[in-house]
């Protein structure tokens, strides 16, 4: 975003903020607020009831909101405060066993420290965040490979997994260090690479007797006689791994048969027989290579007569490639009628196009020195000249300009804008988790791709490509944490043997993907995830649901109204992350509900309270919801569960894989109302999710955040609450329109600047 809009939105914003803090609203209650309103309303009451326990002086204690003496002293522990707020308003905050503020001083409390946070989230100005190298994580390596060189070999399964990290996601340069045995799979995988792109001439060598070593007296036609425990070795260089043919030609001059061994490499690879007849003969064999050097040598046994060696041959029989190796091999050597060039001129020309676009962004010669010396050791030794060019671009395939997204390293604490090819890096990798296409390349060439109409154009176009389809893959999958239905996440009880299915996880996946990449492409609200009358089905889901038959087994928009599905609670794959494996639990459903729809982080429970049972005994008379009851007597367990349960039970109508029904696991009447602290009764899911909407604000807070911590691959600190809050303000003015939201980070102060950030930024929450 430019910083003039930045300046103009955050002024204008805080305009308003500051109007609405001085004018008497009924539903506050609230004179006009005075300078020293936090001094002497606000810090007071937070003294009576929090001190105790968060005293600023007591070195034991950790949470030091309270060392916030002033309302500006706020900002510099806005993350702290922003968990206060939360802490107040769900009534985890004083612990039960203690003193309690009136609801009224309570809910006071709560919307001025939220009011502060969002009417000062600017006041430190517009915030870039520190630049991290990063390392391309190993599904970003799959699609650059694919785009840069053409073969999908399926690295993103066989690499080490990425862990997660910052806001959730395995894109965070935080975690995506390079251990040493990564290095080492990177440098066979290049090979392997190229070899399945770059299809070298078939080999298909001979060599005559007197050409072996070693060298001696040759016969007629190039034949040695092979005297009685001698060798004759020749050397060969394998370029590509794959079954060769090795063959002897031979002749017996005896009356008697003789046996020849075949070597490989110093040991025996086959026995041959050879009759007693002085016509020439021939032997074969098929063995696996290994690119490299090998010796292939024949052996005549001690007390035999002399053999004539006519002729050794090494041919290559059959090498394993893609479909399109061909393809692939024209792209890069930019062959006409699959006619190219094969001199030095040519591979300069090949070399420094490829590194530039490996590198995602123009190089320079001395850069190149290091991939031509490789290039000139091919032409050394002799190599074919695809394989003088595949040793070079190998050597750009283990660049760490080419494995690591690299930027330039920040100069000042002022806000500096990236480039435009750093920006299209930022971009391509945040919407297809892959390098720049061409388009990009060229817009960043000209300089034009920063200015506002053109980046989002981009956006546009990037969204409706159907490269963009692995963004809706990997942010829905862990953001919702149904990426690991069908993994981590299955059912182990007997019961769902006849009903689960690795096929079902697969339409369970993919229902939640689909539902984000329509909102996405639709450009529909994103409160369609709290609540919508349609979902995405297929005929197993349909069957699965109890919902009239779809056909076919491509998942489809269908429109539901029975009010048990539609949006995210209604999804299988929800309910199966949010279970046990043996039993549904209204706990995991509330705590899923609270942290990954509204951002409200759920602590866990103390380390001496008794875990609650993770199966159901049909012998056992209670319900689990009345051993929840019980559990939550316990005032360390009470202020959690009064918040987390209620949620919980208005979805106890679906079971671990989201079926609906009307009875629990132990065959009692599903409860499915609630009492939230707040006082808000609902019952069912229906009536749970009119009151998610009534909070639309928290959600789409969270869900900017959410999406902004992908799109930036690093954890988000307090500084960044500037721009969090202009992207709620955005969704605000435009119906929550999930473009929008995309489109503003892109343009963005964090997605389009750098600044040196001296100190690190305290973690907001």
């Amino acid at each position: 975003m430019h910083l003039d809009l930045v300046n103009a939105r955050s002024i204008l914003y805080l305009a308003i903020l500051g109007l609405v803090a001085v004018l008497p609203t009924s539903s506050w209650g609230l004179e006009p607020e005075a300078a020293d309103h936090f001094e002497t309303k606000i810090r007071p009451v937070l003294e009576t009831y929090c001190a105790a326990c968060h005293d600023p002086e007591d070195p034991d204690n950790h949470i030091k909101f309270l060392e916030a003496n002033t309302a500006a002293d706020i900002q510099h522990l806005r993350g702290i405060w922003g968990s206060t707020a939360a802490q107040l308003r769900n009534r985890t905050m004083p612990p039960p066993d203690e003193d309690q503020p009136s609801e009224k001083a309570r809910l006071e409390l709560a919307q001025w420290i939220d009011d502060h946070l969002r009417a000062t989230a600017c006041e430190l100005g517009p915030y870039a965040g520190n630049v991290t190298t990063r390392r391309l994580n190993r599904l970003e390596y799959e699609n650059t490979i694919r785009d840069l060189v053409g073969p999908e070999l399926g690295y993103h399964e066989t690499f080490p997994t990425d862990g997660g990290g910052g806001e959730g996601f395995n894109n965070n340069g935080e975690t995506l260090f390079l251990p040493p045995m990564l290095m080492e799979r990177y440098v066979e995988a290049a090979q392997e690479i190229l070899d399945a792109a770059i299809v070298t001439p078939a080999l298909h060598e001979q060599y005559s007797g007197d050409q072996l070593i070693p060298a001696g007296d040759a016969q007629e036609s190039g034949a040695r006689l092979l005297q009685p425990g001698q060798e004759l070795t020749a050397g060969t260089v394998i370029y590509v791994s794959g079954d060769y043919e090795l063959t002897i030609d031979t002749r017996n001059s005896t009356k008697e048969d003789l046996r020849l061994v075949l070597k490989l490499d110093g040991l025996p690879a086959d026995r041959f027989k050879l009759n007693s007849k002085y016509e020439e003969q021939s032997f074969s064999t098929t063995v696996r290579l290994n690119r490299g050097f090998h010796a292939v040598a024949v052996y005549n046994p001690k007390e035999q007569p002399n053999i004539e060696l006519l002729r050794l041959k090494v041919k290559e029989l059959g090498i394993k490639r893609p479909q399109d190796a061909q393809k692939f091999h024209d792209r890069i050597f930019q062959a006409q009628d699959g006619k190219y060039a094969k001199d030095r001129a040519a591979a300069t020309k090949l070399i420094h196009q490829f590194a530039a676009k490996a590198f995602r962004r123009p190089v320079s010669d001395d850069e190149l020195k290091p991939f031509f010396a490789l290039y000139d050791r091919g032409v050394s030794r002799n190599d074919p000249y695809e394989e003088c060019v595949k040793l070079a671009l190998k050597g750009i395939l283990v660049s760490p300009h080419f494995l690591f997204r690299i930027e330039a390293t920040p100069t000042s604490s002022e806000l500096q804008r990236i480039n435009d090819y750093e920006l299209a890096t930022r971009l391509s990798y945040f919407l297809w988790s892959s390098m720049p296409d061409q388009r990009l390349f060229d817009l960043a060439r000209q300089g034009k791709l920063h200015q506002t109409p053109i980046l989002k154009a981009e956006v546009q176009r990037m969204l409706q490509d159907p490269k963009a389809n692995i963004f809706f893959d990997t942010f829905t999958g862990q953001w919702l944490g149904t990426k690991e239905v069908g993994g981590s996440v299955s059912p182990i009880n007997g019961e769902y043997r006849d009903v689960y299915s690795s096929e079902l996880a697969a339409d369970f996946r993919e229902e939640a993907v689909q539902l984000t990449t329509y909102i996405a492409r639709e450009n529909r609200s994103i409160l369609d995830f709290l609540d919508a009358d349609y979902s995405f089905l297929n005929d197993r889901l349909a069957k699965h649901y109890g919902l009239p038959q779809v056909k076919g087994r491509e998942l489809r928009k269908v429109e539901v109204a029975n009010g048990q599905r539609g949006g995210l609670l209604g999804l299988g794959g929800v309910h199966m992350v949010t279970s046990y494996p043996q039993r549904s639990s209204p706990v995991l459903r509330g705590a899923w509900v609270l942290e990954t729809l509204l951002g409200t982080p759920v602590p866990s429970p103390p380390a001496d309270i008794p875990a609650l049972p993770k199966k159901v005994s049909e012998k056992d008379p209670k319900t689990f919801r009345e051993k929840l009851e019980k559990h939550r007597d316990n005032p360390s367990c009470a202020a959690c569960h009064d918040l987390i349960d209620p949620i919980g039970f208005g979805l106890d109508n679906y079971d671990l894989l989201g079926r609906w029904r009307d009875k629990t696991e132990n065959g009692k009447p599903v409860d499915a109302t609630g009492i939230l602290p707040s006082g808000e009764k609902f019952a069912g899911p229906g009536e749970l999710k009119k009151i998610l909407l009534e909070r639309k604000q928290e959600f789409a807070r969270h869900f900017s955040r959410k999406v902004l911590g992908y799109a930036l691959g690093r954890s988000l600190e307090d500084p960044d609450s500037c721009t969090i809050e202009s992207l709620v303000t955005s969704l605000e003015e435009n119906d929550y329109r999930f473009q929008t939201l995309i489109e503003e980070i892109v343009i963005s102060t964090p997605f389009g600047y750098r600044q040196v950030v001296p100190l690190p930024a305290h973690s907001s929450h």
